[in-house]
């Protein structure tokens, strides 16, 4: 029988420390550790992060070493219960809370870093009801410089359900959602590029559709066709500043992931409606596969505005809303290549 020499035409290295600047696919023996080492992609993994201070619904936008927590919903027993303003820094320990914004609302989404970001839409109310309703949704559009909020100019339609949309917090497209209190889904696209512009209609009306990528170049999966979210979609297109295209489907019907991560071929969504709400999926710019990493057990479904990132291998999660309501955190760290022991396991 042929040998690893014969077949590889290479012996394995027999070395006193592991080399400082390893190929991928290198395979050495460690002889100070009796240890068979490679240098193979690893795994990837949600870790746990620090806990938010204010217990609410939180959209969030920026990096895992740099994220920004704001609005939600706050549920009792915290108080006040309703829409919120708070506004929290993260730097990727520990929440700090900061100025709050100008209007509390629920529902919302942003986008861009922890000093240039934009808040979108959302259900906003004014009263003195338990919760602060009644709410409606609202065409609300501010800004977030690292320590202040600015009102811009509002969108042209008001949009609630964390409002689906991606891109920076300079050039966005914000597609589908809901119009009203009811849960009526849209079709209608709105993109920002220092003003707002009307795009194309988008495919189906829906709700609970998540994206990433950019204005020009963005991918929108999933969602749901009526309000309570049964009538889930499992069909996905990318965006290219214009039109609108079919690519691959998510493997079942689902609504509800966390987005905004990665590009147009290489994105990651997490925690849609069950069967998926502990499932990360990947996209590479034209099928969705499951990745092995889950998110933690218990979170409801993440939601389009609860999830953040630069990359497919690097995102942020917290908080949540309905019952439970939680402040955890969560952060992925994608698969990289790095040095591994190899078992006979």
């Amino acid at each position: 029988m042929a040998g690893y020499n014969e077949i590889r035409g290479l012996r394995v290295k027999y070395l006193s420390a592991n080399p400082s600047n390893p190929e991928e696919g290198e395979v050495w023996y460690n002889s100070t550790l009796g240890q068979l080492k490679a240098n193979v992609l690893g795994t990837a993994v949600w870790t746990t992060g620090g806990n938010l201070n204010t217990k609410r619904s939180a959209t969030v936008a920026g990096t895992v070493s740099a994220g920004l927590a704001s609005f939600g919903y706050i549920y009792p027993p915290s108080s006040p219960e309703g829409g919120s303003n708070v506004t929290e820094e993260y730097n990727g320990t520990a929440w700090t809370t900061v100025n709050t914004a100008n209007t509390p609302r629920y529902q919302v989404n942003s986008t861009g870093t922890q000093t240039a970001a934009v808040a979108l839409g959302g259900f906003a109310g004014a009263g003195s009801t338990p919760g602060g309703g009644p709410y409606s949704p609202t065409t609300a559009f501010e800004s977030y410089n690292g320590t202040t909020w600015t009102n811009l100019t509002g969108s042209p339609t008001a949009k609630a359900g964390d409002p689906p949309m991606t891109g920076t917090s300079t050039a966005l497209v914000q597609a589908a959602g809901i119009v009203d209190t009811s849960g009526t889904p849209s079709n209608q696209v709105q993109e920002y590029n220092g003003s707002w512009s009307a795009g194309e209609n988008y495919p189906a009306s829906a709700q609970g559709v998540s994206a990433a990528g950019t204005l020009t170049a963005a991918i929108f999966m999933g969602g749901a066709t009526n309000a309570p979210g049964s009538s889930k979609l499992d069909t996905a297109f990318e965006y290219d500043g214009t039109d609108f295209s079919a690519t691959g489907s998510i493997t079942t019907a689902s609504t509800g992931f966390g987005g905004r991560t990665g590009t147009q071929t290489a994105s990651i969504f997490a925690g849609g409606a069950s069967p998926f709400n502990n499932t990360t999926l990947e996209y590479n710019g034209s099928v969705f596969a499951v990745n092995p990493a889950t998110p933690v057990s218990g979170r409801p479904q993440i939601g389009q505005g609860k999830m953040s990132g630069t990359s497919n291998t690097a995102a942020l999660v917290c908080g949540a809303g309905g019952t439970p309501t939680m402040t955890t955190t969560e952060e992925f760290a994608g698969a990289v290549v790095e040095v591994k022991t190899l078992t006979t396991s």
